[in-house]
């Protein structure tokens, strides 16, 4: 595995305020995920684009920069936020390439995509036409990174 990766610093700042970085991740995935045909495995990306009618917010942003509580909502949470770029760059530069750092596998009916590099894992379902991206987060737990090394390693595909 190589010690260098050339999109770890596209994180945005997680120093900034909450709002800040809402617009800017928001910002970052509209200029690199919705205008943008990004492919994996030769079938396009295909992204949840419906719109969430409190934030106005497409809900496949929502998926990838939120998680739920316990009361089932979704909140904001900045260590979503800050890797948004970088998506893009894994699909478009990373999974095609031979990228030391990437494992692909399966997951019952997903296919997760984990960057051991930035310990970043993507998720994407199987469709008719092409993948449709239900989530990404980074890797922030222990217990949760043992549980995706094992499933990379027992159900690695391509």
């Amino acid at each position: 595995m190589t010690d260098n990766c050339k999109y770890e610093n596209l994180k945005l700042d997680l120093n900034k305020d909450t709002n800040v970085l809402i617009d800017e991740s928001y910002q970052a995935y509209s200029n690199t995920l919705l205008k943008n045909e990004i492919n994996f495995k030769g079938k396009k990306l295909l992204l949840k684009t419906e719109k969430d009618l409190h934030t106005m917010k497409e809900l496949g942003y929502e998926h990838i920069v939120s998680m739920k509580n316990k009361l089932g909502l979704r909140i904001y949470e900045k260590n979503r936020m800050i890797y948004v770029l970088l998506i893009e760059k894994i699909f478009n530069n990373c999974c095609d390439k031979q990228c030391d750092s990437i494992r692909i596998y399966k997951d019952k009916k997903d296919i997760c995509i984990w960057c051991k590099k930035m310990d970043y894992l993507i998720v994407i379902t199987e469709r008719k036409n092409g993948y449709l991206l239900q989530t990404a987060y980074p890797i922030i737990y222990n217990h949760k990174r043992k549980e995706v090394e094992k499933k990379a390693n027992e159900n690695g595909i391509f």
